[in-house]
Formats: C-alpha cells, sequence, structure tokens
C-alpha cells in the first residue's frame, strides 16, 4: 500500500511491487490477478482504516463539529511519519471514483446535522470545499508542511465556513451597489 501511496498507481512498477512484496511475478499475479486488482485491495485496506478522515466526520453533531472532526483529522494524520505523507485517495488521479464517495457521504452527514433547510441544501457544496480543502492539505503535507502550518490552514478553513454561515444569518444584508457596465462616453 505505501509504494502506491508514494508513488502513485501508475508510478508503481511490477518489479518494485514484486520487490516489495519479496514474491515474483508469477505468483502477484496468481495472489491478486493484476497490478490494478492489488491496487483495488490496498486502497480498500486503507479506506476501512477507522481512523479515515471521512469516518472522523461522521461523529461530528453540528456543521462546525463535522468540518473540526475532519480537519483535525487530517492535520493528525498526513504528516505522520509512520507512513507516507499527505493522503493515498487524496492523490492519485486513478481515485475519482473514491473520492466522490467520500464527498457524498460528507455530504449526507452535513444534510444530518445542518440546522435549517438552507444548509441541508448547501451541504454538497459544503462537502465539496471540504474535501478541496482536505486534498490541498494533503498536497501541503507532501510538500513537507509540518503538523502546525496544516492546523493553520485547518482552522482558516472552518472560520471561513463559519463567517459565511453568519452571513446567510443575517435577514437583509445591504444591497451593493449596481456595476456600472456602461461605456464611458467619448
Amino acid at each position: 500500500m505505501y509504494l502506491f501511496w508514494t508513488k502513485g498507481y501508475e508510478g508503481t512498477s511490477i518489479s518494485e511491487l514484486t520487490q516489495e512484496l519479496g514474491i515474483s511475478a508469477p505468483s502477484l499475479y496468481a495472489a491478486f490477478g493484476s497490478k490494478q486488482e492489488l491496487f483495488t485491495e490496498a486502497v480498500a485496506k486503507y479506506e476501512s482504516d477507522p481512523r479515515s478522515i471521512t469516518t472522523a466526520g461522521q461523529g461530528g453533531d453540528s456543521v462546525a463539529g463535522v468540518l473540526e472532526a475532519m480537519f483535525d483529522r487530517a492535520v493528525e494524520e498526513y504528516p505522520n511519519p509512520s507512513h507516507p505523507r499527505g493522503c493515498l485517495v487524496n492523490s492519485d488521479p486513478m481515485l475519482a471514483a473514491e473520492r466522490e464517495q467520500n464527498r457524498a457521504i460528507t455530504a449526507s452527514r452535513l444534510r444530518e446535522v445542518a440546522m435549517n433547510s438552507d444548509a441541508a441544501l448547501e451541504a454538497e457544496t459544503l462537502a465539496a470545499y471540504t474535501h478541496a480543502v482536505l486534498v490541498g492539505l494533503s498536497l501541503y503535507a507532501r510538500d513537507g508542511a509540518s503538523e502546525q502550518q496544516l492546523q493553520q490552514v485547518a482552522r482558516l478553513a472552518v472560520q471561513t465556513v463559519a463567517l459565511n454561515a453568519r452571513r446567510d444569518d443575517v435577514d437583509e444584508l445591504p444591497a451593493s451597489p449596481p456595476m456600472n457596465t456602461s461605456k464611458p462616453a467619448g
């Protein structure tokens, strides 16, 4: 799993896999069928970890709670020296379906904890935003960011959502002046 995590599916060769696993290529194919099937098993093992970021969000009891739980877990896991930095699922282009599934799980939880119907309707957008931040945190960790640097970004993301929510709670916002779209005379 770590080889795929570090190098990605495309960047990992059969030769590297057989060396890492200590088996021959025919044994790899006999055991897993193909490189793709081995990758699928590695991703399933990775995603089944009870410490996953998406799983952490399921424990939140408010929109902010969901985001804080997910970001806190990401900040803890992404720079963890016991495994490659970042997130396997967020770093491999072949895992778009898994990322979409995680966004859907997050959106579902956000709808469950939303206090009003507007927040429930925005759950998809908020889940997309959350996962965009997680992808960014993953890449930032892979680039060498410290836990403290990741925490600062995660904190700002939660504050941004909270600020936006407060704006949405205001009944009447002052009207913006109309944009002048006419061409200057001349």
